[in-house]
């Protein structure tokens, strides 16, 4: 966990961005004194450990609720380097051909909100863009600088940026994301183990200079399978809800099993209760160094409670 947050360190401290970025450079809060550009843009990361912990699942659902029921303009990354598409697809989009490398690689650079759509995975009836990842699985993998050009070129036109991040801390482009990141949403299994294994996470953020994210972490809790939490895990869960800024509980949904594309009328009451709060979380908890952002708080907490109303719950 502790060469994680080094490798974020000097990700973020090497990385500047490139010809017609320009940004302010922000200090990071908790002292580490590593450099951020920041270009606007909500930044969150949706990250774990481990494969099926629900990464996707969750960057979908939380990208689908805010860009459909909150009214804000949102586009997600998907920034695992081994798949290609499958973000988009679980949203109902198709992509165009082209991503993020290519993205990065545009001569001229992209300078537009036109212009960067045509790269992007549009058309849903949500209004959620989609970034693809990597096309050619078997060429060069995913190179962090073209992931942080990526991130700061979509910070000049999305208020928010959702990463599907890929498994772990310790590697070039997950120590990025985490790097630049202004929110974490850290997925978890239902487990008393991987519940365990995700405070763990919080006290490794800390060691390693990034107070600020482990103090605003939303932990989403998913249901892989139909069950039932132990008394040890209800233990590890009540504990992690004391350092958490949020726990949300994502409940099993038959209409998220297979990878099938999320129809957001067809999931359970719950489930889309589950994602409307993550949504909430993201849109309420504080910028690092600010106070919270009212201005995303106000539509989602609206949109929250008329879906709690909807669901009974409350």
């Amino acid at each position: 966990m502790r060469n994680a947050t080094i490798l974020a360190r000097d990700a973020a401290a090497a990385h500047r961005p490139g010809p017609g970025l320009t940004g302010r450079v922000e200090q990071d809060p908790t002292g580490a004194g590593y450099p951020r550009v920041r270009t606007g843009g909500r930044r969150v990361m949706v990250g774990g450990f481990g494969g099926g912990g629900g990464r996707t699942t969750v960057a979908a659902g939380l990208g689908l609720a805010m860009a459909a029921h909150h009214g804000h303009r949102v586009v997600a990354i998907d920034a695992s380097p081994d798949q290609c598409g499958l973000l988009a697809h679980r949203v109902g989009l198709i992509p165009p051909g082209v991503g993020l490398r290519e993205l990065a690689a545009a001569r001229p650079p992209v300078s537009s909100l036109d212009a960067v759509r045509r790269y992007l995975a549009t058309g849903g009836s949500s209004g959620l863009n989609v970034l693809a990842g990597m096309r050619d699985l078997g060429g060069p993998g995913l190179v962090p600088e073209e992931l942080a050009w990526s991130l700061d070129l979509l910070g000049h036109w999305y208020p928010v940026i959702v990463a599907d991040a890929p498994s772990g801390w310790s590697q070039p482009v997950p120590a990025t994301l985490l790097a630049r990141a202004d929110q974490l949403v850290l997925t978890v299994r239902a487990g008393e183990a991987e519940i365990a294994g995700a405070d763990d996470a919080l006290t490794a953020l800390v060691a390693g200079g990034r107070a600020d994210l482990a103090t605003t972490v939303i932990v989403a809790v998913v249901e892989t399978y139909p069950s039932r939490l132990s008394r040890g895990a209800r233990l590890r869960m009540e504990h992690l809800e004391d350092r958490a800024y949020i726990t949300v509980p994502v409940p099993f949904d038959p209409a998220l099993t297979d990878s099938r594309p999320i129809n957001w009328l067809r999931l359970r009451r719950r489930t889309r209760f589950a994602f409307q709060r993550l949504a909430g979380a993201v849109a309420t908890a504080p910028m690092p160094g600010s106070g919270p952002a009212l201005a995303l708080a106000r539509p989602a907490l609206a949109a929250a409670g008329a879906d709690n109303r909807s669901a009974g719950i409350g």
